[in-house]
């Protein structure tokens, strides 16, 4: 598409030069009305009236070739232009249309041969060698035809345009040259990207307004794709974003009817205590791109919680400091000819809080956990993923000093409607080794179910939690506990980078115990920038 609207764009005759001197000009009136007036056919029967000498028949020829040229009758034009030429005619642009007449009649090598001698003769001389290269380039004599291109690229006389096109024109040239001459694929590889994509590159920076410019675009995105060249597409065909940064701060606002006492991790009681809540959060992560098969990512993650109520130990003694230090790797494969994802993760995190209750907020604890799993498109419906999990969790109080065994499974649902649900199931065996009358073993089953854009910038989710946590040597005083935990969301996107969400979270635990029983709300607003 791009070669015939070069084509047409440069495929201009020169204008018709007065024959004065080699016809009577009287005789050529009725000719020129005609022709000017686009009545071709006419313009033809003036000629075959006019009485010239032998002399002269040059001009008559070189005359109807123009005419049967304007009528698209390219094949009778060619043979006028070629008398015309033998009798020697001397009009500038003879060659050039004498070559367009040939060049439409697919007669190329005689094309070629009359626009190189309309070239040296200086007339139309960028479109003329543009024409030798481009015919050259349909010849498949692909070196020829960049010699030609790079003379059009010289020439000083060439505008922007032509020089855009050239360049593009170069570097197909220069694809067809190393798919010609490369005879491993990773030498065409490294050609396209030593070669062939900057020189198309170059064409698509010298005016990205131009139609042109959107055409190389596209090509350069698909030579990218062909030769798996594109630096956002992985060696498994999975596409990533060409930011390879993220970040976000946060702020949320919570009002908690019942705040959680965590004296004893993933053991968790009731205060019966209603306070605001406070929680500042900065995330920013960077990802690492290795031979298009591994992602290695550090993250960064700091959490600061204080609530509104002083004057509750029980409440205050929750604020807190949390430092994540994460390392998130993966190694892209395929599994059924499908894009996968072998996940290594190693998370690092400390943890202060105000654990004395003296409103000053200290170390409590440390914990390390390193992740094993599989991402991959087992169904046709979204991703499934497996995760095992071993957490080891060290506090000041040696007490809550613990080991967690997750194992973790999740699908996600791509649903016709464009809505997504995901569903989770997470086993968790905790092991807190000093105090082993407190170990539990956790069962969560979660759904979350989200509809983007439930109106112009608005996303509405929904999610429902059910755990199971069997509490081992206290069974006889807790029972097998049971928390059933419904949520909502809506989030308004502010701009590209900027959102707000209100979100809504009740939680019913059920327990013998009824210090482990309780229900509490949590209703919470957020701010988030990202970058």
């Amino acid at each position: 598409m791009i070669l015939n609207r070069v084509r047409l764009k440069i495929a201009v005759p020169a204008a018709i030069v007065l024959l004065s001197t080699a016809v009577n000009a009287n005789s050529l009136e009725e000719f020129y009305k005609h022709y000017k007036s686009g009545h071709y056919p006419q313009a033809l029967e003036a000629l075959d009236k006019l009485s010239v000498e032998e002399n002269t028949l040059s001009s008559k020829d070189y005359l109807s070739g123009l005419s049967y040229s304007k009528m698209q009758e390219y094949d009778k034009a060619a043979v006028h232009f070629a008398k015309a030429i033998e009798l020697k005619n001397d009009s500038i642009d003879l060659y050039y249309e004498y070559g367009q007449a040939l060049y439409a009649a697919n007669e190329l090598r005689k094309a070629r041969e009359a626009f190189k001698t309309s070239a040296g003769k200086k007339f139309n001389e960028t479109a003329s060698l543009y024409y030798v290269a481009h015919i050259s380039q349909i010849l498949e004599e692909y070196d020829t035809a960049k010699d030609y291109y790079m003379m059009v690229l010289k020439d000083k006389s060439a505008d922007s345009k032509m020089k855009q096109i050239a360049t593009f024109q170069v570097a197909e040239t220069l694809l067809s040259i190393a798919r010609e001459k490369s005879k491993e694929k990773e030498d065409i590889n490294r050609r396209v990207e030593k070669f062939v994509l900057p020189m198309m590159q170059k064409s698509y920076e010298m005016d990205k307004s131009t139609p042109l410019a959107n055409d190389v675009g596209q090509r350069i995105f698909e030579l990218k794709k062909e030769f798996n060249l594109d630096p956002d597409v992985l060696a498994n065909g999975r596409r990533v974003s060409p930011k390879h940064y993220s970040g976000y701060v946060s702020q949320k606002i919570k009002f908690d009817d019942n705040i959680s006492l965590t004296n004893e991790e993933n053991n968790i009681q009731q205060s019966k205590k209603e306070s605001y809540i406070f929680e500042t959060e900065a995330y920013a992560k960077y990802d690492f791109i290795v031979k298009k098969k591994f992602i290695i990512s550090p993250e960064a993650r700091f959490t600061f919680t204080e609530h509104g109520d002083r004057s509750s130990p029980e409440v205050y003694q929750n604020d807190a400091f949390v430092m994540n230090f994460d390392l998130k790797n993966k190694y892209e494969h395929t599994y059924k000819d499908k894009p996968a994802s072998m996940i290594f993760d190693i998370d690092h995190s400390r943890t202060s809080k105000d654990w004395h209750t003296r409103k000053k907020i200290e170390h409590y604890a440390s914990s390390t956990t390193f992740t094993f799993g599989e991402s991959l498109s087992y169904f046709e419906v979204g991703d499934t993923t497996f995760k095992i999990k071993r957490k080891n969790y060290a506090g000041e109080n040696e007490a809550i000093n613990n080991h967690t065994t997750s194992l973790s499974g999740d699908q996600t649902f791509f649903l016709p409607i464009q809505h997504l649900l995901i569903a989770l199931f997470d086993a968790s065996f905790i092991d807190n080794y000093n105090n082993s009358t407190t170990n539990t073993n956790t069962y969560l089953f979660r759904l979350d179910y989200i509809i983007p854009e439930i109106a112009p910038t608005y996303t509405l989710g929904f999610g429902l939690a059910y755990t199971l946590t069997d509490t081992l040597k206290q069974k006889a005083t807790r029972g097998t506990e049971k928390s059933f935990n419904p949520s909502i969301d809506l989030s308004k996107e502010l701009s590209s980078n900027s959102k707000i969400s209100i979100n809504y979270d009740y939680t019913k635990t059920t327990s013998l115990d009824t210090s482990y029983a309780y229900n509490k709300n949590i209703f919470t607003a957020e701010y988030r920038f990202s970058f």
